[in-house]
């Protein structure tokens, strides 16, 4: 499994969390790559058993997919983690540092890594780490996006993306932030949120990665 293809099943899968179907158009967007060249990548996935064509879904991943996509996810999160507690990395800065290491760092290093930092069950942006061969089960699954209700809520988790990270710092929206939902709007296909005294208008492409919790 080449760096690019992993990179291809990590963008499948967190697309799958995002919305009900994906297309090559999307996945060929997330990769800063050609439709056609999303597609050739695609068709080679599909006949080495990583992901799946579904009809309702459009590409799902496979059990197959999801075993390496757990370990993709522990190597990363623990680098990520790593990089902040020790090194003084920001919250925002170690996304692009930890898709580097994630490809070249051996299991072994892993294994003493979650070792040293004392097994922790979550990264800096509030995903799960799943334990050494453990498949990767999010604590946190409701999306802001799928929310219908207004109320009170707690940002719990959100994608390591880093258009998302840059947007999340600069209108000062963090982990565990409390808010109140105040408006939803499906024309616009946006929300309004308050959190203290100050008002966020989010629009869809962002709440679709917020996954929070009634507080």
């Amino acid at each position: 499994m080449t760096p690019n293809k992993e990179d291809y099943l990590k963008r499948i899968y967190e697309l799958s969390e995002e919305q009900a179907k994906i297309t090559n158009k999307e996945i060929a967007a997330q990769m800063d790559v050609t439709p056609p060249a999303a597609s050739e990548m695609v068709k080679k996935m599909i006949q080495e058993d990583w992901i799946i064509k579904d009809k309702q879904r459009g590409y799902l991943v496979t059990e197959k997919g999801m075993v390496l996509i757990s370990s993709l996810y522990r190597k990363h999160r623990l680098i990520e983690l790593f990089l902040i507690k020790d090194l003084g990395y920001s919250a925002k800065d170690v996304h692009e540092e930890a898709e580097i290491l994630e490809h070249s760092v051996s299991d072994k290093f892993i294994d003493r890594l979650e070792k040293k930092l004392n097994f922790p069950g979550t990264c800096p942006h509030g995903g799960t780490i799943p334990r050494k061969n453990e498949r990767l089960n999010e604590t946190y699954t409701n999306r802001l996006a799928d929310i219908t209700e207004l109320g009170t809520y707690c940002l719990r988790r959100y994608h390591d993306q880093l258009e998302l990270l840059n947007y999340l710092e600069d209108n000062q929206f963090s982990l565990s932030d409390r808010f109140e939902l105040e408006k939803i709007d499906s024309f616009t296909q946006t929300m309004m949120i308050r959190i203290e005294e100050k008002k966020l208008i989010l629009p869809s492409i962002v709440t679709k990665q917020l996954f929070v919790e009634k507080c």
